[in-house]
């Protein structure tokens, strides 16, 4: 009976297996998608991608091999060989990154890696679809350090230049690096986009002046993988876009790029279409010159393996104004930046230079005054003034050290520690005059030599303008009736020394804010370079106590806020002033000078 069983149980088993594995085979067989691990060498796929409009063109891939762990742990890329008449006369193209390769009409990937320069081939690199749809879950927001690290680089050039394109790594005849991708500038000096060329650079973004700019016109054609797609992150009288290719459609879900856009995880980006006006064949790497065109939806991921978005309306932007005057009259221009923790303060920063070396006419000596004001929903506005000039002119680096100083400021509010502001709009005033205002405070006489508490003082200030005769200024200022016998310390300054000497101090107010409006009010009242400053400081202990500074505060009270229990919001700080004024001039100060006399 047992035997005549066994054969039956076999043969039942085996139907059950057999039925299991055609049933996955169907499955393989029934899927969108080919998978890399099936990719043998010497097949051949179909490319797509646009050479000129808004049409993609195909061309032939032929596979190379699989090159394991190449884009990361269990991470594979696909390498091959382009064929067809245009791809053979430009290689690899900056801005064909994300071009969808199919075999037997299922997608394999997206092309997104080159190797080195001056290539004779054009040999890709295909990130696999199945590591570009993972992109679609979620992913950390980027840190506020990024931020600081962008204008960081953009200030010291020279200190970020050398980090390079991490994603890249070694090949056999060179870098398997990420395709470049063209970072479009649309009304920016040509001498500001060769400035900060590197930083982008090192990002793997090739920058490129072009015009038309976002927002113009084009053709509503078809969302199809293999036309051009744009990301935008400034748009109006000023425009930055960066273009590559679309990979893949699934609802209303798009893929493209097949490598990192700045690799900061989410985002929520404007995506646009582009129409590519010329392809541009080069030896040392031919590029895609575009026109970013009418919205399309929200980038949300940007991943090591692609970008990822939605098809839709694009997300708000943050709007900006740039009002200037000069005797010769008054221009405006109004352009919008992307709302992100990482790139809002850089791109502020670098438009800000741009506006201010666009719309100064003249390369002559120039002085020009600027006022910031940003408005935030549910606290009160952010108003920061500052005053510079310059003998060479707005081309010389005065203008660009406005725009940095602007840059940090803004980012003190961006990326505070007590929440996301919604920033709703930035306005930036500029008044301009065809001439160099600078002076250097000189002599200070201070008149007693010694006084007693509650007595006045007079200080005389002697100001020595660029090529200009000396003026006086002069402060009466009364001691205070509490102050004690001993050296009382008087000290007048610009306020770049000022700060400088009192560096500690100010770094304590602003960390010890309780609050987003005290870090407001505390930007609000910083210090303006056209003033002079007098302080009148004594031996004694005061405190920094949630922002606000206070002199001569009881020993018991010192020891209290010395302890660990008040150490993260109140520091104790000796010689605090006891009396500080100021008096605006026409120009901009540097220098100071510091005497002591006596209280009798």
């Amino acid at each position: 009976m047992i035997r005549t069983r066994r054969p039956r149980a076999v043969l039942a088993a085996a139907a059950v297996l057999c039925a299991l594995i055609s049933g996955a085979l169907r499955g393989a067989e029934d899927s969108p998608y080919f998978p890399a691990d099936r990719i043998r060498p010497g097949m051949m796929g179909v490319g797509r991608t646009v050479f000129q409009g808004h049409v993609p063109e195909e061309f032939q891939v032929e596979f190379l091999g699989v090159l394991k762990n190449a884009i990361g742990p269990g991470q594979d890329m696909i390498l091959s060989r382009l064929h067809g008449k245009n791809v053979e006369r430009t290689g690899v193209i900056a801005g064909m990154s994300g071009s969808p390769v199919t075999l037997d009409g299922k997608l394999v990937g997206a092309i997104s890696y080159r190797l080195g320069a001056f290539e004779k081939e054009a040999i890709a690199g295909i990130t696999p679809i199945a590591d570009m749809l993972k992109a679609a879950g979620p992913a950390e927001a980027p840190s506020r350090a990024g931020a600081e690290r962008l204008l960081s680089e953009w200030s010291n050039p020279l200190r970020g230049a050398g980090s390079g394109n991490p994603t890249g790594f070694p090949g056999s005849a060179g870098e398997m690096l990420p395709i470049a991708t063209p970072l479009i500038f649309s009304g920016f000096p040509e001498a500001l986009v060769r400035e900060v060329g590197p930083l982008f650079r090192a990002r793997g973004l090739e920058p490129v002046q072009g015009g038309g700019g976002t927002g113009s016109v084009g053709a509503e054609y078809p969302i199809e993988p293999g036309v051009p797609i744009a990301v935008a992150l400034i748009s109006g009288d000023l425009s930055l876009a960066a273009t590559g290719t679309l990979t893949h459609v699934e609802g209303n879900r798009i893929w493209a790029f097949g490598h990192p856009f700045l690799d900061t995880g989410a985002v929520r980006l404007p995506m646009l279409r582009a129409e590519i006006v010329v392809t541009y064949p080069s030896a040392m790497g031919s590029f895609k010159i575009s026109n970013a065109t009418t919205p399309m939806g929200t980038l949300l991921q940007d991943r090591l393996t692609c970008i990822q978005g939605e098809l839709g309306p694009a997300p708000p932007m943050l709007p900006i104004t740039v009002t200037h005057r000069s005797p010769s009259g008054e221009r405006r221009l109004s352009y919008q930046v992307v709302h992100d923790r990482v790139l809002t303060p850089l791109l502020l920063g670098v438009t800000a230079q741009a506006s201010l070396q666009r719309i100064l006419e003249y390369s002559a000596p120039a002085t020009f005054r600027t006022e910031l004001q940003v408005e935030t929903v549910g606290h009160p506005p952010l108003l920061y003034a500052s005053v510079d000039s310059d003998p060479g002119g707005p081309q010389s680096p005065a203008a660009a050290e406005v725009a940095r100083n602007l840059a940090t400021v803004f980012n003190a509010l961006y990326s505070n520690r007590f929440e996301e502001p919604l920033v709703r709009s930035v306005h930036l005033r500029v008044d301009s005059i065809p001439e160099a205002r600078l002076a250097r405070i000189g002599e200070v006489s201070v008149t007693p030599a010694t006084v007693r508490a509650g007595e006045d003082l007079t200080i005389r200030v002697s100001v020595q303008p660029y090529r200009g005769e000396p003026f006086i200024r002069e402060f009466r200022v009364k001691v205070p009736a509490d102050t004690p016998r001993g050296p009382l310390v008087i000290t007048v300054s610009s306020a770049r020394n000022l700060n400088s000497a009192e560096g500690v101090l100010l770094q304590r107010r602003f960390v010890g804010a309780a609050g987003l409006d005290e870090v407001i009010r505390f930007i609000n009242t910083l210090r303006s370079d056209d003033a002079v400053y007098l302080q009148v400081a004594r031996k004694s202990l005061g405190a920094v106590i949630q922002g606000e500074t206070l002199p001569s505060l009881p020993l018991s009270v010192i020891f209290t806020l010395g302890s660990s229990r008040y150490a993260a919001e109140e520091y104790p700080a000796p010689d605090l002033p006891v009396v500080e004024d100021s008096q605006k001039t026409d120009f901009v100060l540097t220098g100071g000078r510091r005497t002591t006399i006596q209280v009798r």
